[in-house]
């Protein structure tokens, strides 16, 4: 039937309204044109698509699928249909007919986007990448796209491909609420908990309404101690959304950890109440959905479900009957099971992630290489992708193609403070340390180290090493680790020959220790008050300032005493020995940032205490999980009696000697003139170079090196083989001590 002038006024009096967003008007106007022409096209497809975006969509479904049964070969018309049908959680039907709109218009951007946002809420997370890498090769400036790819990538646990997705999102949109949070769940995974926390705290700022960023950082601060501040983020997150039952269950675990029992009691049985009320509605909505043969979408709410009580035989026998009728073929039935097995993100979007605790980092380097230099490919002036693939060839060992890449990151972008700070640690550890000392200093600038933030402020200049020190009093301030300051102390010597006055200012712990560096004029400890000076300098920036080789590395036998008396103590305390007196550290803080790589677990060094020797425990801290074994072993535990580095230094001089992992018993040992093992992973510190099996910092040092990541076991091996070979003790070992 052909268009009456009436009609075609009519429709494009409609396409005004619609234009200028006044959708009641505009739906009006469809309404009439359509009483007089039912099967007109356009008027159905855009009744639809004003009732989408009214809300109404299952109004939106209905008008659209009388527009193609007019068209049926409308790409647009199709899309717009999957649109509706995912809102409506149709997720199955949804994909159809963006595939059938993908077929008839080849690719469109938008369309790709919204079948891989589809495929995500599926949980089929492989499908899903490969889609949102369809629509970044349309259009690579798409920030949503590579934010979801990154959240993909984060539960997928590939955590370095992941960062870079999230920073690509961010450096399109710096504004990104998302972007920030998903951020956050990568750096908070990889240890760098203040980060994570920085980066949740932005998503917050720019959008205060996040439920889940509330609840995600309250479960941060929660693990770090801090329930007196993660109580009132479950709160925002529950004043948000009151049925979120991730955040009822943080809150009553804060509330018992301040010690509120009767309330965190009351806050547990609210969320179980809320728990069995979400499980009903995915219950009741999953069953509505398998009704209606959206069989795929039905099994996704049943592994939310199943995610909330795993337990529960009924829910795993209607997911697995909704995954059999979804005629999912083999290696994406498995996904999916699979996913369901590791508790993936729920797909519901009114329901947060639960966050999944990282006990196995990634190993498969070799995939993440690959992966990155696809992602390159993807998009080759992203200097984030080039720092990732640096820092990935850097762990297996290709230190000249990991160079190159940071090369070329800073060829991008000259002024990419993380690209100078990870080259510099390259750079240290081949021994170039004129340039390396150089890029050490983007420490301060690098915003994604947690080193940036503890940048010490004040009044008086730091020195560069250029400014005369003669008559100058000089603020030496620890930064970073324990064993940093032990390392890097010995640098007093060098100031204080150029005139200097020395106040050396260090953690309370360390000040019984330091108290025996002879360079030293004055000895603060950090938070109290210090003596007026004219410069200031970080410990690991005196490097620079000295203009410090490898070769110049001042490298006495060495320049830390410990105290006789406590020395006395501790032979009182172990007695005499005729045996082989063997220091053993194998783990370090668990905070460490690269605890995972640095921890030798307890069971592969097992078999070194059959050897003939007296075994000491020179850690301070025992993990719960190491105990029972520790208990069964011939070695001395005494870390009750270790308050200090004074007392650890003491025990130290009384070893023949330490066997440790990359700790700061390490540099106390050396520092000490002991002589020490260090067992090195594989990736190492820079400090302790490349190559070699000793140590320009220490000549009392013997490095045993990984091979292979992870491979601990011909480490201890070698070790175990190099102690055999060391004589008996000619003497009582207290009398081989410095004094």
């Amino acid at each position: 039937m052909a268009n009456t002038p009436d009609v075609e006024q009519l429709f494009q009096q409609a396409i005004q309204y619609h234009g200028d967003g006044q959708l009641p008007q505009a739906l009006q106007a469809y309404e009439q044109v359509l009483r007089l022409e039912p099967r007109h096209f356009d008027a159905l497809h855009h009744t639809g698509i004003a009732a989408f975006q009214s809300g109404n969509f299952d109004a939106a479904a209905s008008f659209i699928r009388s527009a193609l049964q007019v068209d049926p070969d409308h790409a647009g018309a199709h899309s717009n249909l999957g649109n509706a049908l995912r809102e409506l959680q149709y997720m199955d039907e949804a994909l159809q007919h963006y595939e059938r709109a993908l077929a008839l218009a080849g690719d469109d951007a938008n369309t790709l986007f919204n079948r891989a946002v589809t495929l995500q809420s599926l949980m089929r997370g492989d499908e899903a990448l490969d889609a949102y890498e369809q629509v970044l090769a349309l259009e690579p400036n798409d920030d949503q796209a590579w934010a979801n790819r990154a959240l993909l990538l984060w539960q997928a646990r590939q955590y370095d491909l992941a960062l870079v997705n999230a920073e690509q999102a961010l450096a399109l949109n710096p504004h990104h609420p998302e972007a920030h949070a998903v951020r956050a769940h990568i750096l908070r995974d990889t240890g760098h908990a203040d980060s994570a926390e920085d980066s949740y705290r932005q998503a917050l700022a720019l959008a205060p309404d996040y439920a889940d960023a509330h609840y995600n950082l309250g479960r941060l601060l929660l693990a770090q101690g801090r329930a007196e501040e993660a109580l009132p983020a479950q709160e925002a997150a529950l004043a948000l959304q009151p049925e979120l039952v991730l955040a009822q269950r943080q809150r009553a675990l804060a509330l018992r950890a301040l010690g509120r029992a009767d309330e965190a009691e009351r806050a547990e049985a609210d969320a179980q109440a809320a728990q069995a009320r979400l499980i009903a509605a995915y219950r009741q909505r999953a069953g509505q959905l398998g009704q209606a043969t959206q069989h795929q979408s039905a099994a996704a709410l049943y592994a939310a479900a199943l995610e909330l009580d795993s337990d529960n035989a009924e829910l795993r026998q209607l997911h697995a009957a909704a995954l059999d009728n979804s005629k999912l073929h083999g290696a994406m039935l498995d996904s999916l099971r699979h996913a369901l097995a590791l508790k993936m993100e729920r797909v519901a979007r009114h329901a947060p992630a639960e966050l999944i605790a990282d006990t196995d980092q990634q190993k498969d380097f070799e995939k993440a290489r690959v992966a990155l230099e696809k992602l390159i490919k993807m998009a080759p002036a992203n200097p984030l992708a080039y720092i990732n693939l640096g820092s990935i060839l850097n762990k297996l060992g290709f230190n000249d193609q990991a160079l190159a890449s940071y090369e070329r990151a800073l060829a991008l972008q000259p002024d990419l403070p993380l690209a100078h700070w990870n080259r510099s640690l390259l750079l240290l550890a081949r021994g170039d340390y004129e340039r390396g000392w150089q890029g050490y200093e983007y420490r301060w600038v690098a915003k994604d180290l947690a080193l940036s933030r503890h940048k010490r402020h004040f009044l008086k200049p730091q020195w560069s090493g250029r400014e005369s020190l003669k008559g100058k009093t000089i603020l030496l301030h620890a930064e970073q680790g324990f064993g940093d300051a032990i390392q890097f102390c010995r640098f007093a010597q060098q100031v204080r020959a150029r005139g200097a006055r020395v106040v050396l200012e260090v953690w309370p712990p360390l000040i019984p220790l330091m108290r025996t560096l002879e360079w030293v004029d004055e000895l603060v400890a950090t938070g109290s008050p210090r003596p007026a000076f004219d410069y200031h300098i970080p410990l690991l920036s005196l490097p620079l300032a000295l203009n410090i080789r490898v070769d110049t590395i001042p490298s006495a036998p060495f320049y830390l005493r410990s105290d006789p008396a406590k020395r006395e103590q501790w032979q009182g305390e172990l007695g005499p020995t005729d045996k082989l007196r063997v220091g053993v550290v194998w783990s370090g803080s668990a905070s460490h940032g690269n605890d995972h790589n640095r921890t030798l677990p307890l069971s592969v060094l097992a078999p070194l205490f059959g050897e003939d020797c007296e075994f000491i425990c020179l850690q301070k801290e025992i993990r719960a999980a190491d105990q029972p074994l520790l208990d069964t072993l011939p070695m001395r535990q005494v870390s009750h009696l270790l308050h200090d580095f004074g007392d650890t230094a003491a025990l130290c001089d009384l070893m023949d000697v330490v066997l440790t992992v990359d700790t700061s018993v390490a540099h106390l040992a050396g520092a000490l003139g002991k002589p020490f093992w260090v067992m090195l992973p594989t990736p190492f510190e820079w400090r302790w170079l490349e190559r070699g099996s000793t140590s320009p910092w220490y000549p009392s040092a013997r490095l045993f090196r990984q091979q292979r990541i992870g491979d601990w076991q011909p480490v201890v091996d070698e070790v175990i083989a190099a102690l055999r070979e060391l004589p008996p003790p000619a003497m009582p070992t207290l009398l081989q001590m410095h004094t």
